[in-house]
């Protein structure tokens, strides 16, 4: 998987481009009394950057070092600083609570998709935010990007499903067609799912 991904950012070019995703920037206002910010499945960096721009400590995963490698010198050339992190999603151990965790096309197979939510919930801080755009399964008729495996696509119930058993208050969950301009490998129309939990406060009531 390393080696797959790897491969793909072995390039000069930026394959998602420089832009944040549209959904993460036009949802920045979330994220202005925040302070810490982990990015799962970052890549080159793009959302990173353009959060750790706005002032916010920002961590990024990734299974691709060369990703990461990229992200570290766009960091570099803008000022500014992220942390990151190699490893696979499977094998991440938050070791803090963050105030946001901020996905976006994080291909998984479906039986990882439930651990997505439940380690990203687990690794906020109460009444953090848990921000993600993901290819629907309807993506598999779109020529704009992601997988062709189906099972490497996200179902609406699904999510709500799991969304149910965690600790967290829904505050957006929708299926859209979308117009992607995002690099070389996200263009086009596009059907997306776009997600916005936030986490609940389950400290005591003290009487």
């Amino acid at each position: 998987m390393q080696a797959f991904w790897n491969a793909k950012f072995q390039t000069k070019n930026l394959i998602y481009g420089e832009a944040p995703n549209n959904f993460i920037k036009e949802n920045a206002d979330l994220f202005l009394n925040l302070k810490t910010v982990m990015c799962l499945g970052e890549g080159e960096g793009r959302n990173a950057i353009f959060l750790a721009d706005k002032g916010l400590e920002v961590e990024a995963l990734d299974i691709s070092d060369i990703a990461l490698l990229k992200l570290r010198r766009r960091a570099k050339e803008s000022y500014i600083f992220v942390k990151t992190r190699h490893t696979l999603l499977e094998y991440w151990e938050p070791d803090q609570l963050y105030d946001a965790v901020v996905c976006t096309y994080l291909h998984l197979p479906k039986e990882n998709q439930n651990m997505l939510f439940e380690k990203s919930l687990e690794a906020l801080a109460p009444h953090g935010y848990f921000v993600a755009e993901l290819f629907s399964e309807s993506q598999i008729h779109f020529e704009s990007g992601g997988p062709k495996n189906i099972a490497l696509l996200y179902d609406l119930n699904d999510i709500l499903d799991i969304a149910k058993t965690l600790p967290c208050k829904i505050l957006k969950l929708s299926q859209e067609v979308i117009v992607l301009n995002e690099g070389d490998k996200h263009v086009g129309r596009a059907s997306v799912i776009r997600i916005i939990l936030q986490k609940l406060d389950h400290s005591p009531i003290v009487p």
